[in-house]
């Protein structure tokens, strides 16, 4: 089974028509041909050729040219093309080719009753001819990553599969390719990169009754990297009545490609007038104020088309005047209509759910970090083992005498409390005065606006157990800043705790 890049390759290459060269009668036994520059994958950038007669000599007396060899891939359009393989497939078998140079000379491997049975040779037999000889047949068998293994369709005298091998493990220019024992190595790889393009089709819309102009510019994908834009682009209009009916017309076109190939495109257009916009959706908790909302309105909406299931993006801009924290406070739903200035009609249902208070620091998109100290488990909702402390070296004189455990939040959170605890078996008990402060839309700290309690909270018990209830801010973070009681020893928390309204589902 093919898969990956050649499996694409596959897919699309009828996008870009046989160049003009092999645009002739088909042979007898094969399919329409597709050029390939063939890469080794131990060999990056190195391409197989047939026939250049600049690769090394070889055989038992090295007396003749190396039928296939490695060379670095050319960087000018002529010249890669002369480096592809043309590579015409059998028919009646899965994926497996003749393999021809520009001349048509056929790739071959020697037959098993030649001493040389492992060596490859050209044949000028015809491409008919080769599609009847299995040592002129090569099946490309999927070798993981987009590569595949080029095997020998007839066994070696050993009934062993031949494939075709970078031998030696040479990669200079000029080095040798024949047959060896069907394996797994690297030079045993191979890329077959397509000379057929790939070029994005056009979508565009035109109001009914208007005839759009297609596009002037595109651009062709190759498989080994190479982006070319294309040339002489032109496109054959469709009679003109098919824009006075609403539906979907698609305009053909060609350009020239790289290699100075006929390229074809297509440009599909959704003929419509634009019509309201399907109505857009947010969600948010009870008690979320309208500035946290707005965080969360879409920019865009979805426009209808006329006599068609299509929409179309459009921005917009809403009215929120007469919303405001009462509207939200409770569970309901209302409807934020789209400005004057939008220019069509929108609206944005708004859906406020009732949901649980909960510790934001327990839920997904909460970062930890901290001042100077190890330990980051602050939030596994273990009151009672520090999770955090901030040992050093140095003793007394040394001590981190004020410090900071801090959480960051992937988004803006309304905050109504928090908690922070020193206790424990291994708790050290040295919190002497703490302060919990929120992080602002703008990235400053400020102390949580809490009731009932006066910052810095001064801890005289043994063990820090403090909670505190806040008037609703919104915040992109939480931390608390603490300082010891004696430098006799170091500091540790347990947990750190923010609370504040769950989040309403995603709607």
């Amino acid at each position: 089974m093919i898969t990956g890049a050649f499996a694409l390759m596959l897919a699309v290459s009828t996008t870009v028509p046989v160049p003009p060269a092999l645009a002739v009668t088909e042979p007898e036994g094969v399919g329409a041909p597709e050029r390939f520059l063939i890469e080794n994958v131990h060999a990056a950038g190195k391409v197989l050729e047939i026939g250049n007669d600049l690769a090394q000599t070889t055989g038992p007396d090295n007396a003749v040219t190396a039928a296939a060899a490695i060379f670095a891939r050319a960087t000018a359009p002529a010249a890669l093309s002369a480096q592809a393989v043309t590579a015409y497939p059998v028919l009646g078998k899965t994926a497996t080719y003749v393999f021809a140079n520009t001349v048509g000379e056929v790739l071959v491997r020697e037959a098993n009753d030649s001493l040389n049975f492992r060596y490859l040779s050209t044949s000028t037999a015809g491409i008919s001819a080769a599609a009847q000889n299995p040592y002129a047949q090569w099946t490309a068998v999927d070798a993981g990553g987009g590569a595949v293994y080029l095997q020998n369709v007839q066994k070696d005298p050993s009934g062993r599969t031949a494939a075709l091998d970078m031998y030696d493990w040479k990669t200079d220019d000029g080095s040798q390719i024949q047959t060896y024992d069907a394996g797994t190595a690297a030079v045993q790889k191979w890329l077959m990169r397509s000379l057929t393009p790939e070029v994005e089709s056009f979508s565009g819309r035109t109001d009914t009754g208007v005839t759009p102009t297609p596009p002037t510019s595109r651009t062709a994908k190759y498989s080994w990297g190479t982006t070319a834009p294309l040339t002489s682009i032109v496109w054959t209009m469709p009679d003109p009545a098919v824009w006075a009916i609403d539906g979907t017309v698609t305009v053909n076109g060609t350009g020239t490609g790289y290699f100075g190939e006929a390229v074809p495109l297509t440009a599909s257009y959704t003929v419509g007038s634009l019509g309201a916009a399907v109505d857009a959706t947010i969600s948010g908790h009870a008690g979320i104020t309208v500035k946290q909302l707005r965080m969360l309105e879409p920019t865009r909406v979805q426009r209808t088309v006329s006599g068609s299931t299509s929409t179309v993006s459009a921005p917009v801009t809403w009215d929120w005047a007469g919303i405001t924290d009462d509207t939200t406070a409770r569970a309901g739903t209302f409807t934020v209509p789209a400005t004057a200035g939008t220019g069509f009609t929108a609206k944005l249902v708004v859906t406020i759910v009732a949901t649980a208070n909960v510790n934001i620091a327990r839920g997904a998109g909460v970062h930890f970090g901290a001042f100077f100290g190890e330990g980051a488990a602050l939030n596994d909702g273990n009151r009672d083992r520090a999770g955090f402390s901030d040992w050093r070296s140095g003793g007394a004189t040394n001590r981190v005498t004020t410090n900071k455990v801090m959480y960051f939040f992937d988004q803006p959170r309304q905050i109504t409390g928090a908690a922070v605890f020193d206790r424990g078996t291994d708790a050290k008990l040295n919190v002497g005065t703490a302060t919990v402060q929120y992080r602002n839309l703008t990235g400053g700290w400020v102390d949580l606006p809490a009731t009932n309690t006066v910052w810095p909270y001064v801890n005289t018990t043994p063990k820090l157990e403090l909670t505190v209830d806040s008037a609703p801010v919104l915040a992109t973070g939480a931390r608390v800043v603490f300082s010891v009681k004696s430098t006799a020893t170091w500091m540790s928390l347990s947990e750190f705790e923010v609370y504040g309204p769950e989040l309403a589902p995603t709607r």
